[in-house]
């Protein structure tokens, strides 16, 4: 009798825990195949671009700013929207390497300082191995509010992943050509500040 109530205790102790270690890892995966909701992320930009990437400077640029990305599921199946208000800028390293020798080498005025909207809203979104995702689409960029003078689409692939204390902590942000040109090819970092579901 007693090795009995034993066995039982010792399976509802498995489920219990079992229950709780999923509840903690909170899969992406099972979140993408729940029907109907939203889930929105949203984070801030602090990275540089390469030195080289700027065509006429000699760059690093700072870049800055909010981004969001909002991922929907319903009965027509998955829609997002991405989009990140960015300041740029030329950094310290610029001004201690290409403009040393001005007379007024830290002048903001010299920085180019330049705004850039980015959205995208069309992409194909990809599960990681590691429990992040990947969402890889064509991204529309303006300039100052306006056209760029490059084409204002390219490829963008932004990613979001996480560790094992926090689920979704890492985002980046990778252009194509032409973007490229302007931002670097490199993965441009961010932080996921917030993660929100509504049913």
């Amino acid at each position: 009798m007693k090795s009995k109530a034993y066995g039982w205790a010792a399976i509802a102790v498995l489920l219990v825990l079992a229950n709780i270690s999923a509840a903690a890892q909170g899969p992406m995966q099972d979140r993408f195949e729940r029907s109907g909701g939203t889930i929105t992320f949203e984070g801030q930009i602090n990275a540089y671009s390469p030195q080289t990437a700027t065509t006429g400077t000699a760059g690093p640029y700072e870049i800055r700013g909010p981004w969001s990305l909002s991922l929907k599921r319903d009965r027509d199946g998955d829609t997002f929207r991405f989009s990140a208000a960015v300041n740029m800028e030329l950094s310290d390293g610029w001004v201690l390497t290409t403009n040393r020798n001005s007379a007024s080498p830290f002048d903001p005025s010299a920085r180019n300082a330049h705004t850039h909207h980015i959205t995208m809203t069309e992409g194909q979104i990809t599960r990681l191995p590691n429990g992040g995702f990947e969402i890889a689409g064509t991204g529309t960029v303006t300039l100052n509010g306006g056209a760029t003078p490059f084409a204002q689409q390219s490829s963008l692939t932004i990613t979001i992943t996480g560790g094992t204390d926090v689920e979704f902590s890492n985002m980046t942000m990778t252009f194509g050509l032409p973007a490229s040109n302007h931002f670097g090819l490199d993965p441009l970092p961010g932080v996921v500040r917030s993660v929100k579901e509504e049913r």
